[in-house]
């Protein structure tokens, strides 16, 4: 750039309006002054847990969260139901995990194929009846009598089941005589075959240890008095059945036989066996059991958001073995103790960080199930519920004002909002913030000291879910004529040589913007450009990381107040960030940095807040919601940091 054109710019910035500050001094009549402050640039103020921006000021919309996570967290539990909160601090487990499950019912009656069943005649001592459909008990009359062996097949229960009961059924089919008969069921002691086995043989080769079939004595169950009543008559086998499942005994079968049978002669009782062609009369076993299905479950205490609150989340962390399980479910309300008026539960959730989409309310509980089918517990680390809401309260207060030749203040007015359930109040300070006086829209501080003054706006709300706004604060002052003559004139020459030294040192060095990052206050990344914006996951991750430093050192002071810090270093590159009412934007850049370019930076995001709210203010994280964001990021990158008004040259896109 030539001399010649250092000069007409210089002549050009001497003709563009300058740019307002905040606060802003303007002539409101003879010997009068009016300042207004606006809030618009935050660096002028102290702020406590509210937002400053073009739009004024507001209470801070604040992303919280409620963390159980240590033993004293869970044990504020409402209620604990097999719990365990002692064996592994900050941990939850199943108190008890081998309890039974509920009780199952089954009935085991296998086909011809699979059962094994036969009749012993002592009358005709090596023949086999296997493939007959009946099942004889009983004394003949000619001093013969009849046995019958069965066998069931390995029972289709689960591995870890334990059986509750077992009976055998069988069905009275054949009435010979009807003479009253007990008969009893015993233990078979020794192997057999279906069809070779016989009076005298287990096989057909091997004899049994005594004719008529090796059994225990020992009468497992006895149905007494049977006499000619057809259908279904029931046996209590339980303690053998469980025997055969914990291998106790040896499944050799069992034996059905009439009491006393060599001696009494009660005649004969026929059995369909698996042989019978009306498969619903095939002997069966009843079977009763549980498997292991232990389970546990904490209600928490009631969770205060405190205030009318956007509940987002609920986030969790286990650890589950095979085939066990941790569900989570939740429910809210408005007050508490929890009463009717709370939600129902809501489904257990799918995944954790599932949104949670419910009517804003004060309280939040949740509920944890644990369970498992074995002896090992499922464990619970923490439960994490966000919600969102403004802070119920916040301030902002001015630097000390006092104009030269100050003859007195005048009218206070402040122009705010203030929907139902929130109010704004205000105070002076003329001893540098020591002690406050209250003070009111349109109140006359006249009677107050000649001296300098600060002023401090208090923002509250009952209803966290909106918030009052302040668009700006003025206040009228008296001052000697002379203290209003435009100060351009007198120093119109001083300005003149300053722009030129200005000017000519800016010729000596150059700046070139490289990278331009826009962030939202959840550090999610909503639009970048340039070479310097993130390529790819590791590049977000390492500009998040500095740009989250910035934010901690520079806005999170020790009492919440904001600081002085606007820019950091990186290497060779400078980093330059705004901070606005929901986004933070930084700037990469090489070289020497205007002096002007934070106030544009501010300016820049001011109006993107402007155009893109409530899009971004909510943002649902989707690239494609942002509109022709990238548009608006890429012309300030290329020029627009360098525009002086920069609100006549850009155009959003929105």
């Amino acid at each position: 750039m030539g001399r010649w054109w250092s000069l007409v710019l210089i002549g050009a910035i001497l003709l563009v309006p300058i740019v307002r500050a905040d606060p802003a001094i303007s002539n409101a009549g003879p010997d009068e002054g009016l300042v207004s402050w606006r809030f618009s640039n935050p660096a002028n103020y102290t702020a406590s847990d509210v937002v400053l921006g073009p739009a004024g000021s507001s209470l801070a919309w604040l992303s919280l969260s409620h963390r159980d996570t240590t033993r004293s967290d869970f044990s504020l539990a409402s209620s604990l139901t097999n719990i365990d909160l002692l064996r592994s601090a900050g941990r939850v487990f199943l108190a008890n995990a081998s309890q039974q499950g509920p009780v199952q019912n089954l009935t085991f009656q296998p086909d011809a194929a699979a059962m094994a069943d036969n009749f012993l005649y002592s009358g005709s001592v090596n023949q086999n009846y296997g493939n007959l459909a009946q099942l004889f008990v009983g004394n003949w009359t000619n001093g013969t009598w009849t046995r019958s062996i069965l066998q069931f097949p390995a029972l289709p229960l689960p591995a870890n089941a334990t059986i509750v009961s077992a009976g055998l059924e069988l069905y009275y089919s054949l009435v010979i005589n009807d003479t009253p008969m007990d008969i009893s069921v015993h233990r078979v002691t020794n192997s057999w075959t279906e069809f070779d086995s016989t009076w005298d043989s287990r096989d057909g080769i091997t004899p049994w240890d005594g004719a008529g079939g090796d059994f225990d004595p020992a009468v497992v169950a006895t149905v007494a008095g049977v006499t000619n009543v057809t259908g279904w008559y029931r046996w209590n086998v339980t303690n053998l059945v469980d025997a055969w499942w914990t291998s106790a005994f040896p499944n050799d079968g069992l034996m059905v036989r009439q009491v006393s049978d060599t001696t009494a002669i009660m005649g004969q009782k026929g059995f369909s066996s698996s042989e019978d062609s009306n498969a619903t009369r095939w002997p069966r076993l009843q079977l009763t059991y549980t498997t292991p299905s232990s389970h546990g479950r904490l209600v928490s205490a009631p969770i205060a958001a405190g205030g009318l609150a956007e509940w987002t989340g609920l986030w969790w962390n286990a650890t589950v073995p095979a085939g066990a399980n941790v569900t989570i479910r939740f429910r809210t309300g408005d007050s508490v103790p929890v009463d009717a008026s709370w939600s129902p539960w809501s489904a257990a959730l799918p995944t954790f960080g599932t949104p949670i989409a419910v009517p804003p309310t004060p309280y939040l509980q949740y509920v944890l199930d644990l369970f498992t089918p074995s002896a090992t517990s499922p464990s619970v680390q923490d439960v994490t519920a966000t919600y969102s809401r403004y802070t119920v309260s916040g301030s902002v207060t001015t630097e000390e004002f006092e104009p030269d030749l100050l003859q007195g203040w005048g009218r206070l007015t402040i122009n705010q909002t203030t929907p139902m359930g929130t109010v704004i109040s205000s105070a002076y300070s003329q001893d540098n913030g020591t002690s406050w006086l209250p003070v009111s829209s349109g109140e006359d501080l006249s009677a107050s000291l000649v001296r300098g003054i600060r002023l401090q706006i208090i923002l509250a709300t009952n209803d966290t879910l909106v918030t009052p706004r302040v668009e700006s604060v003025t206040l009228r002052y008296r001052i000697t004529s002379s203290a209003l003559v435009n100060p351009a004139v007198p120093w119109g020459l001083a300005v003149f040589a300053l722009l030129t030294l200005i000017v000519l040192l800016r010729l000596r060095s150059s700046y070139a913007a490289t990278g331009l990052l826009l962030i939202h206050a959840d550090g999610r990344v909503v639009g970048n450009a340039g070479a310097d914006g993130p390529r790819d996951e590791v590049a977000t991750s390492a500009m998040l990381t500095l740009v989250h430093q910035f934010v901690r050192d520079s806005f999170q002071g020790p009492q919440g107040t904001g600081g002085e810090l606007k820019s950091f270093q990186v290497d060779d590159k400078e980093v330059t960030i705004a901070k606005g009412h929901f986004l933070y934007l930084a700037l990469v850049g090489k070289g020497t940095k205007p002096r002007a370019l934070p106030s544009r930076l501010v300016r820049f995001l001011a109006g993107l807040e402007t155009a893109y709210s409530p899009r971004l203010e909510k943002w649902d994280g989707l690239r494609s919601s942002t509109g022709n964001l990238d548009a608006d990021l890429g012309w300030f990158l290329r020029k627009g940091y360098r525009v002086p008004t920069l609100g006549r040259a850009v155009r959003y896109h929105a």
